[in-house]
């Protein structure tokens, strides 16, 4: 009888250390809530003002060239944070830009602004588009649209001797515009902007002979 009431008793005693333990384990979960909540609140209020900032504009996903009529699959419309005075075009006046020519060739991947809208106007005054007839090796296979490149001459196939070859350094200077390859060996094109003297000295150099050499902007 002595027995069980010591462990009553005992059992009575130890009744209490169990409440201030379950008060210490919910301390760390109500930070834990409340961290939480001021994270999702941060996070939401910036995503609110990173969407806030952005407007719709169309952009250009298929290549276009200058006179062509733009249509509706050759764009896309996209989030763009400002304008910044480039004249980008709002994705609600879609309608009002298919079925108008396209001013200068549009590239994909390019915003489409007003200034690429409306008659051709391209190659300005002075410039001239000349198209080279190449094969695989005649140019780097880096080369792009865009590229800035020197077009060289290298010596005729099956040449013997001492070969007369124009220096790189004085030789014409282009953009590249478009490439269409040749099939394995077979003979491709690639159409470039230069100038009208430029022009004239690539149009002398025989096919078989036309070296393009990728350049900076600069020529340097």
């Amino acid at each position: 009888m002595k027995l069980s009431g010591r462990l009553g008793d005992s059992a009575k005693k130890s009744e209490p250390r169990l409440a201030p333990a379950a008060k210490r384990r919910s301390v760390p979960y109500a930070v834990l809530g409340g961290a939480l909540a001021v994270v999702f609140a941060i996070g939401f209020a910036a995503t609110s003002l990173n969407v806030g900032g952005r407007q719709s504009y169309l952009a250009v996903v298929r290549s276009v060239r200058a006179g062509q009529v733009i249509q509706s699959s050759d764009l896309a419309v996209v989030q763009v944070a400002t304008d910044a005075g480039l004249g980008l075009i709002p994705a609600g006046q879609e309608s009002a830009v298919t079925g108008r020519a396209a001013s200068l060739p549009l590239a994909p991947g390019a915003l489409l602004t007003r200034r690429e809208v409306g008659p051709a106007s391209f190659p300005a005054s002075g410039q001239q588009v000349i198209a080279v007839a190449v094969k695989t090796g005649q140019y780097p296979a880096e080369m792009t649209a865009g590229a800035h490149v020197v077009v060289g001459t290298s010596p005729a196939p099956g040449a013997t001797g001492s070969v007369s070859v124009v220096p790189l350094s004085g030789a014409p200077s282009a953009v590249v515009l478009s490439i269409t390859p040749g099939s394995d060996s077979a003979t491709g094109s690639v159409s470039l902007l230069t100038d009208a003297g430029s022009a004239s000295a690539i149009a002398a150099i025989p096919s078989a002979q036309v070296q393009l050499v990728l350049t900076s902007p600069s020529g340097s």
